[in-house]
This record gives C-alpha cells, structure tokens and sequence, in this order.
C-alpha cells in the first residue's frame, strides 16, 4: 500500500448526517470508502479506500483460521459499511456509527498513512494525552530516512 493519508480537518455535519471527506484525503481515498467502527475498542471511525481496505481485510481474515475465521467475519461484517462519495465529497453515517464513535455535530478527520480515523474533537484530545502519559512505544529504533520497500 502506498498511501500517505497525513493532517488533521474538522468537519461539520449537515442535517442528514452527511460530512465532506476533507480534500486533502479524497484524491487517495477515491470516490469508494470503506467505513468501519474501530477494531481496538476507541470510540473512533476508520475510512479505508479500496485498496486499503483489500489489505485491511486479507490481513484480518488471514489472522484466524477455521471456525474462528467465520465468526470474526461475521463480527466485522457489522462493523462495515460501503459508501460512494456524492458529487460535493460527502458520505452519510448512520447513525449506529455516529452513536458507536460518539459523533455529534464535529467530526475529526485525522489521516493516519494507510486509512483516516473519524474522531469527536473532545475524544481524540483525552486519547491524546492519555496516550502521551502512559504510552510504551520507544521511537526510538524509528529512524527519519529508514529504508523501506517500495512497491
């Protein structure tokens, strides 16, 4: 995947739970989404393209096998839903979505390399410091100019 989905937007949504897809991210987003409540328990959104979401959902199909494999793609076939963006950039949440992340009138729209997360300002904000007081990732084996393969 090559995709660098990076900045943050606040966006607003109109009386029919429809929010504009910031520009910067709709060109590698494309006019096909995939919206899916978060996997890890935030109270987030995450939009993949298409392409992201092939990967996204080989590699979570991949990760079990058997009957343990059926039952994760039936759990996450409730947690997706396909959306075209209309001729203005817009996609409509329904509002099981909206009510799982917690969305009211602003969204967040936070480009996270591969896929965008929806966010309420409030909620990324305590994630943000809480994650900042307890967190045990070490950057410190990350280097600015790491090789990488690209493809």
């Amino acid at each position: 995947m090559s995709l660098l989905l990076a900045g943050k937007e606040l966006r607003k949504f109109d009386q029919v739970n429809r929010m504009t897809v910031p520009p910067t991210f709709r060109k590698d987003l494309g006019e096909t989404v995939y919206m899916m409540k978060s996997i890890h328990g935030e109270p987030c959104l995450v939009l993949f393209s298409e392409e992201g979401w092939e990967d996204f959902s080989f590699a979570f199909v991949s990760a079990f096998s058997g009957e343990k494999q059926a039952r994760a793609q039936r759990k996450l076939a409730d947690r997706v839903e396909r959306l075209t963006l209309d001729k203005s950039g817009r996609i409509s949440i329904k509002e099981d979505f909206k009510a799982y992340a917690e969305l009211d009138d602003e969204v967040l729209a936070v480009g996270m390399m591969d896929r965008v997360e929806l966010w309420t300002p409030g909620n990324w904000q305590a994630w943000s410091e809480k994650s900042d007081e307890d967190d045990d990732l070490d950057f410190s084996k990350v280097s600015y100019s790491a090789p990488r393969d690209k493809k």
